[in-house]
């Protein structure tokens, strides 16, 4: 009798470990369709400026850097206009080569940060989650730093390749990253890729996360100063107050809530 309980409690236990697997490359299987379709409405290389201004340009209007009295209104640019009109949490696109890092960039409007955690563009609960922007930052009136957030999954998908940068060899051969806003075109070139952690507040140490909108240029080259310091390895790239930066942000086990992080700044545009 306790021999045939102990069979059906490990075949139960079977059952389920098939299940999780069975749904875990389901849901891979469904995120990379996805973004399959959504990519060949982007196509295949870097949108061209362009478009149509979106209804309220209120909305889209940016201040010129160190002159308050000139404003610019921004426009979508015209491969994003089919993505907005399904999903108007999205605010760009990035694609790294050689990665499987191809994916639309999203901000939650509701005020839930942590709302793509576990959802995909299509709003559907998916464990892969997607790519987002962490809600401080701004793409109209662009923040010195945008800070994206992703998954590292087993599979290679979301940020699941971002520690390629881990390799020297891996950065020479790839120094530029694709980052579209909705509204501007961007080429990329990685300034430092470094391990880190989330800190307690009794601890001491460069918080990347908080390093968004620096008030001045000491406070900008202290935060780029931390990271190059922190920079597995020298990319011989530097940054001047005035650059625009972004920086991916991914889990990483080697440590207790570790991340691994890779900076880049904006060098066309």
């Amino acid at each position: 009798m306790k021999r045939n309980i102990v069979r059906i409690i490990f075949f139960l236990i079977a059952v389920g470990c098939f299940g999780y697997v069975g749904w875990y490359y389901y849901d891979l299987k469904r995120t990379e369709n996805d973004v399959s379709a959504l990519s060949t409405r982007i196509g295949a290389d870097t949108p061209v400026p362009g478009g149509t201004p979106v209804e309220d340009q209120d909305a889209v209007t940016a201040e010129d850097e160190g002159n308050e009295d000139v404003q610019r209104v921004l426009y979508v640019l015209s491969d994003f206009e089919p993505l907005l009109d399904k999903n108007q949490n999205i605010i760009g696109w990035i694609t790294i080569d050689d990665t499987k890092i191809n994916y639309p960039v999203m901000q939650s409007l509701n005020g839930d940060s942590n709302y793509y955690l576990d959802h995909n563009f299509d709003q559907q609960e998916d464990k892969n989650g997607s790519l987002f922007l962490d809600d401080r930052c701004d793409v109209i009136k662009p923040t010195a730093n945008l800070i994206i957030y992703g998954h590292h999954m087993r599979s290679g998908a979301m940020f699941g390749d971002l520690d390629k940068y881990k390799s020297e060899s891996y950065y020479k051969e790839h120094p530029y990253i694709r980052f579209n806003s909705i509204y501007e075109v961007g080429i990329w070139q990685v300034l430092a890729a470094f391990e880190s952690k989330v800190y307690t507040d009794t601890d001491i140490g460069f918080r990347y996360y908080d390093f968004i909108d620096p008030d001045n240029e000491k406070d900008f080259m202290a935060g780029i100063k931390n990271m190059k310091a922190l920079s597995i390895y020298d990319t011989g790239v530097d940054a001047e107050w005035g650059d625009r930066l972004i920086t991916l942000s991914t889990c990483d086990y080697e440590q207790d809530n570790g991340r691994f992080v890779v900076v880049a700044k904006l060098v066309t545009q």
